[in-house]
């Protein structure tokens, strides 16, 4: 069979080989500084490996559907970058609450070039996370993804009183992270998504909790492995690192791992990718941030 291709998917593969060749080069020189050396350098190699591997997954999200993120927003995507930056922030803070994972060697010293180290590697997050998640899509669906951002969403079965019920449950939540933390860490991870998502489903924005009402899997699906493969990459590169951050799981330290991530805490991954996307998409209209995709 002959694989016809329109001249729009073929004007929109040429970025292709470029793309290719720009992410192996960072992956083949950032790699090794991040795993050899400490300080900031080693950051700066952390930022890198991660940008390496954003710019081969679009490629290939780009040669599997004739688009990705990159080429429908071009320079606007480093919004993505910026609101990457916050989004993993608020999760620095609720560690304060529950002391589950550190640094080290530990470079605690709140200086501004700390910060702006640790905030460029934390403005791979977001990227990494969506363009995973549109690549797992490709597998699944035939053509080109559909933009979302900005469709009126479907609350249907879940009553309008839960909606609101649950972004007001958020504070006991941190109370209980607070007063027993060893016990309900992983709460930690459901946060974010139960204060933004209901919200999300009044407002009329793409909604997990809305897409779940209607028994649309799907999204929650792709969704879910997409964050567990960032989690693989995200755990393996930390593995051999200069950098390293340490994990104190209770309940899970003598349990089988992969790496230093106990394996059933790899399940943490999946509500912490859910609440990415409701955070993305509860800003991504005031932002003016490029939408995601169905």
């Amino acid at each position: 069979m002959v694989d016809t291709i329109t001249p729009a998917v073929a004007t929109a593969r040429r970025p292709l080989v470029g793309r290719v060749v720009l992410g192996a080069v960072l992956l083949a020189v950032c790699w090794p500084v991040y795993w050899q050396v400490a300080g900031s350098v080693g950051r700066l190699g952390f930022f890198g490996t991660w940008l390496g591997y954003v710019v081969i997954a679009d490629a290939l999200v780009l040669r599997r559907t004739g688009t990705s993120p990159l080429t429908r927003a071009g320079w606007r995507y480093a919004g993505v970058f910026a609101l990457s930056v916050p989004f993993w922030w608020a999760y620095e803070g609720l560690n304060l609450l529950t002391g589950n994972w550190t640094y080290a060697p530990t470079n605690w010293d709140r200086s501004p070039t700390w910060a702006l180290l640790y905030s460029l590697d934390f403005a791979t997050v977001l990227p990494a996370l969506f363009v995973t998640a549109e690549l797992a899509r490709s597998f699944r669906r035939t053509g080109a993804p559909r933009p979302v951002g900005g469709q009126v969403g479907e609350p249907g079965r879940i009553p309008g009183p839960v909606l609101r019920a649950l972004p007001a449950a958020v504070l006991p939540v941190l109370v209980v992270l607070a007063v027993w933390p060893n016990e309900a860490y992983p709460l930690l991870w459901l946060v974010l998504f139960l204060l933004l998502d209901p919200v999300n489903a009044l407002a009329g924005r793409p909604s997990l909790l809305a897409d779940a009402a209607h028994r649309r899997w799907g999204l929650l699906v792709t969704l879910g492995a997409a964050a567990l493969v960032c989690g693989f990459f995200w755990e393996m590169w930390n593995s051999r690192s200069a950098l390293v951050w340490a994990y104190h799981v209770p309940g899970l330290d003598g349990t089988a791992h992969l790496f230093a991530m106990p394996v059933v805490g790899y399940l943490g991954y999946i509500p912490f990718m859910w609440s990415a996307y409701a955070s993305y998409q509860a800003l991504q209209q005031p932002l003016r941030l490029p939408p995601l995709v169905a």
